[in-house]
């Protein structure tokens, strides 16, 4: 990864604040503005990690990209006030306990799983599969969910919200790996399903390249 987005991502959750937080940005008139955060995505090579795995911008036109918290984000930038999407990638370490296919498929399930007692979350689903093509721990997994907890909607109005995401150890260094997503967010009042962009999200997981190890 080049010097302004860093050759390493390290580990960091993915807080439901955030994709609320993402999409009441989306809602309000503030949008154009909050992608000053970010910087214009001007190169579609792969962006490469020293810990050896690479991955690509997500496809399409209108993406910004940035670094936080050393997670990788990138967001685009749409023309309407009801549909948000972004992705992220995150480099994880587990330990050597966690690398059988049940324990580590636990914790990719205790990772994603949501606090439901506010009562924010509803209707929450998780669907997985192992994906051994890259690697022998590997996992694809589907995770929907309405939040009642955005503020600034009208009574009764929610977001569904659908996160499709990629769980991968290095098949090589199986201690290290990463786990990235692209989530779409939709106000429940809204008919979005003609304007989706899951494509460029599902192209963002599979630009997930590996690579040997050197060192």
């Amino acid at each position: 990864m080049n010097d302004t987005l860093k050759a390493t991502l390290l580990q960091s959750h993915s807080g439901q604040s955030l994709i609320a937080f993402l999409l009441l940005i989306s809602l309000c008139s503030c949008a154009s503005s909050y992608t000053n955060h970010y910087f214009p995505v001007k190169s579609r090579e792969q962006r490469a990690s020293s810990f050896g795995f690479s991955i690509a911008p997500p496809s399409g036109i209108g993406w910004y990209e940035k670094l936080n918290d050393n997670s990788l984000y990138y967001l685009k930038k749409i023309q309407t006030n009801d549909y948000s999407i972004y992705t992220k990638a995150t480099e994880i370490h587990l330990d050597r306990s966690e690398l059988e296919t049940d324990k580590f498929l636990k914790y990719v399930k205790n990772d994603k799983k949501l606090n439901t007692s506010s009562g924010d979350f509803r209707n929450v689903s998780f669907r997985y599969t192992l994906d051994k093509k890259l690697s022998p721990l590997c996992i694809r997994y589907v995770q929907n969910y309405e939040d009642h907890g955005i503020k600034n909607l009208k009574d009764e109005d929610f977001v569904r919200v659908q996160k499709n995401g990629l769980v991968c150890m290095h098949p090589e260094t199986p201690e290290n790996g990463v786990d990235m997503f692209y989530v779409e967010s939709v106000k429940q009042s809204q008919d979005h399903q003609d304007r989706t962009y899951k494509d460029e999200g599902e192209f963002f997981l599979s630009s997930l390249k590996f690579h040997p190890v050197s060192g």
